[in-house]
């Protein structure tokens, strides 16, 4: 069941993109999901690209002393992560 795409076909769109994007946004999108969440120090281009892309949330739960990112899949990311898996 869809809930962030309407269709099937715009499932698999963003899988085109989230493959486009590369291996190390896949890697961390499927840590993401799988972990409902993870922390990071500095954000990469991957996590970058990721949000560009709609597929990961990041929020900036640092301080003045530390910085640290909390990155969230979206449910776009979950069901592009998904449609990847099952075209696979």
């Amino acid at each position: 069941m869809l809930i962030s795409h309407e269709s099937m076909e715009q499932a698999l769109e963003s899988a085109a993109i989230l493959v486009k994007l590369g291996l190390p946004a896949r890697k961390l999108l499927a840590e993401a999901v799988e972990a409902t969440g993870v922390k990071r120090k500095q954000l990469s281009k991957a996590a970058k690209d990721l949000e560009a892309a709609g597929f990961l949330f990041v929020r900036d739960i640092g301080n003045l002393w530390e910085s640290q990112f909390e990155l969230v899949p979206t449910l776009a990311g979950e069901e592009a992560l998904e449609a990847l898996d099952e075209q696979l």
